[in-house]
């Protein structure tokens, strides 16, 4: 067979992943292309070194059928992959595959092809696990706590893994008749080799790892399960019992790894188990359980290096530039660690003097800025206070300085209503009145703070002024426009509760007390009335 040749390609654009291979006989490639009439081939970019040109087919009797690219100037094209075989493509038929058998079990998987293109294929599954397949045969298989799975391809050899694990999941590819390669499944037993090869429809993803629906047959054992990946990424080593064990005994491998959580437990811990289980291995101990310790070993081993690893990173990172979220990094990843150097505990000691000294700082300084801020606010409310006894004691001042004025401008005015009354009149009633405006103001002010009116009787009983009932018409004008000499222009006048709505006479009283005042008032009685109703109220309301 020529592998000079190319053999691989894929269907519908350059950068498209359906990868097709082309037939070897005429007959076959002669089927191909009726099959795939009118669907266009190309050299694909997802092929390390391919160049995203257009192929078409070769139809050969001297040598294999083959692709090859249009225009094509012979050992000049630049194409880097003439010199690969069908395997070329393997990365791109195992993602094919796989895509489909997850489907089947109702799995969306995510993929990525690493680099060099064709080395591998990662499948990311929605709970969070991982699957390598590895098909490079040229480099060596990475074994993490990333990786869930690890499934090696063609080829593809890890002695020391087989030895520690007890178990080896691998695929292998056969083309399928006329075009195309099937992907099928096997697992090598440490020892025994791989058994029967499966369909790959016939392997179950299971949350414990890969089971065939077909095997173990009789009298051949299962590969131990996979540990289980939870969707928090938290591993978890999965240890069962057979029913042929006394329940009675205490099983060891049981009580080491029944509680062993490799991610998230300290340190110490992990080593103690590394240390116990070379001493169990050296017991009698069922296969099974052996074959669970060779398996959980590794991952302990692997777990301890990697923390060591970063705990070094992050200490030699806090010596360079120290910050606090390194620091509080640091001082995990140095808990429970009894691998941790005395240098990197006393770069961490170091930090935690300082950190306590930022921290004190930070407090002394947070809590004078804290007074800082009250003395602040007393400050500004005490101005404020002062602002506004400032303003009241002003606005007082305005309002006793326009009472005092609105007196003096009422006293005039009951002077002149006086000096028109008939000469004995005048002498009668001189100061008359004057004497009873404080105690009548106070009868009305109560009134209006109970919510009610009053009579000039009701006055005269409340008040014990007998003089109330000896006034006429031009005293109780002149009386009541004393009374209402410290009341503001705005406000209703006092005297409305004394206004009877039916009685002309009391009407009569508040137009002329209105008018000396000089208080606009309607020309009706009925819009007086309702204009009493409304002073009224707001009397009631407001006092």
């Amino acid at each position: 067979m020529d592998r000079r040749l190319i053999q691989t390609a894929v269907f519908g654009s350059p950068d498209s992943d359906e990868p097709a291979l082309c037939p070897e006989t005429p007959d076959e490639l002669e089927a191909f292309r009726r099959e795939h009439t009118g669907v266009t081939i190309w050299c694909g970019t997802q092929f390390e070194g391919g160049c995203g040109r257009q192929l078409t087919t070769r139809l050969c009797t001297d040598k294999i059928c083959h692709f090859a690219h249009y225009g094509s100037g012979g050992t000049g094209d630049p194409c880097g992959r003439k010199d690969r075989g069908k395997d070329d493509a393997n990365h791109l038929f195992a993602k094919a595959h796989l895509t489909s058998w997850l489907r089947n079990q109702g799995i969306e998987a995510e993929f990525t092809l690493p680099e060099p293109l064709g080395s591998a294929v990662v499948v990311h599954l929605p709970d969070g696990r991982t699957i390598l397949l590895h098909l490079d045969r040229n480099q060596p298989v990475t074994w993490d706590a990333v990786r869930w799975e690890t499934i090696l391809g063609p080829g593809v050899q890890d002695a020391h893994a087989l030895i520690q694990r007890g178990y080896l999941h691998r695929v292998r590819f056969a083309d399928r008749p006329g075009s195309g390669r099937v992907l099928q499944f096997g697992t090598e037993l440490h020892g025994r080799g791989t058994g029967p090869w499966d369909a790959l429809d016939d392997i179950v993803l299971t949350p414990a790892g890969l089971v065939s629906k077909t095997r173990p047959a009789s009298g051949t054992p299962a590969p131990a399960p996979r540990p289980m990946q939870a969707p928090a990424g938290r591993e978890i080593v999965t240890i069962t019992r057979t029913a042929a064990r006394d329940p009675r005994r205490t099983d060891p491998v049981h009580e080491l790894l029944r509680h062993l959580d490799i991610d998230h437990d300290s340190p110490r811990k992990i080593k103690e188990v590394i240390e116990a289980i070379p001493r169990l291995l050296e017991t009698d101990l069922h296969p099974d359980d052996a074959n669970r310790l060779r398996v959980a070993l590794p991952k302990c081993l692997r777990r301890l290096e990697t923390h060591a690893q970063r705990r070094q990173k992050v200490v030699q990172q806090l010596r360079e530039k120290p910050t606090e979220a390194l620091y509080y990094v640091a001082v995990g990843l140095l808990e429970d660690d009894p691998d941790a150097s005395q240098e990197e505990k006393d770069v961490v000691a170091a930090l935690t003097v300082r950190m306590e000294e930022a921290r004190a700082a930070q407090e002394a300084a947070r809590r004078a800025a804290i007074e800082r801020a009250r003395e602040e606010k007393r400050r500004v409310e005490q101005e404020q206070r002062d602002a506004w006894f400032e303003e009241m004691a002003a606005s007082r001042e305005a309002m006793e300085q326009q009472t005092a004025a609105r007196r003096v401008v009422i006293a005039e005015r009951v002077a002149q209503a006086r000096e028109q009354r008939p000469q004995p009149d005048r002498q009668a009633h001189a100061g008359k009145v004057a004497q009873l405006a404080p105690a009548v103001r106070g009868a009305l002010k109560k009134a209006a703070r109970e919510h009610r009116v009053t009579t000039w009787p009701e006055l005269r009983d409340k008040t014990g002024l007998r003089q109330l009932g000896r006034l006429d018409h031009s005293d109780k004008v002149e009386l009541l426009a004393l009374v209402e000499a410290d009341t503001t222009p705005e406000a209703p006048l006092l005297s409305t509760l004394l206004v009877a709505d039916d009685d002309s006479d009391s009407l009569n009283l508040h137009r002329d007390i209105s008018r000396l005042l000089g208080r606009p008032l309607p020309s009706s009685d009925t819009d007086l009335i309702d204009q009493l109703a409304h002073d009224r109220t707001q009397l009631h309301n407001q006092r």
